[in-house]
């Protein structure tokens, strides 16, 4: 396991954890597996999906090696309620609970990784253009996390972007996740 992430594991368990949506191709055997101490709090999670006042719109965008974005059209977003067992996975993923790019195509597991997590979590798939909206969303704060990718030749290329949000007011937060 890269020094990194050894780094990042021993700062989860100081912190004792937090969490993310399970990505695409997280669950293969011999994955990484990041404890979490912190016990997931499904109702303030639920607290966070009810129906609010607020809307959530973006973009999400990767720049290519010559410079051309790829967007997410057509790929999930993620709107995942920022309780503290969430913020200690995301952490664990990205290097950072505020932003971060997920670029490799390694596999993670979480334990515990309860059900509730996933199911606690809204998702929206972007447009043609790369763009998303959430509609009546709580008012609180969020991370967002989108799935970019392409193909360049047999290889698979592009990963995950991630960006901590607050909404509040009734008003419209627009996000750009991007790299």
């Amino acid at each position: 396991m890269p020094a990194r992430h050894l780094a990042i594991l021993a700062a989860a368990a100081v912190l004792a954890g937090c969490a993310m949506p399970t990505a695409p191709d997280t669950e293969k055997p011999g994955a990484p597996v990041f404890s979490i101490a912190t016990p997931f709090d499904a109702a303030q999670a639920r607290r966070l999906v009810a129906p609010g006042p607020n809307t959530v719109t973006g973009q999400a965008f990767i720049r290519q090696r010559g410079g051309a974005p790829v967007t997410c059209a057509g790929q999930p977003v993620y709107l995942v309620p920022a309780t503290e067992y969430a913020r200690i996975r995301v952490k664990a993923l990205y290097g950072s609970a505020d932003r971060g790019a997920l670029l490799d195509s390694r596999s993670y597991r979480f334990e515990p990784d309860p059900p509730e997590y996933s199911r606690l979590v809204r998702q929206a798939q972007c447009d043609a253009e790369g763009a998303f909206r959430f509609d009546r969303v709580a008012s609180g704060e969020f991370f967002i996390t989108a799935i970019v990718r392409w193909q360049e030749g047999e290889a698979r290329k592009g990963g995950s972007l991630m960006q901590r949000t607050w909404v509040r007011g009734g008003g419209v937060t627009n996000v750009v996740l991007s790299r």
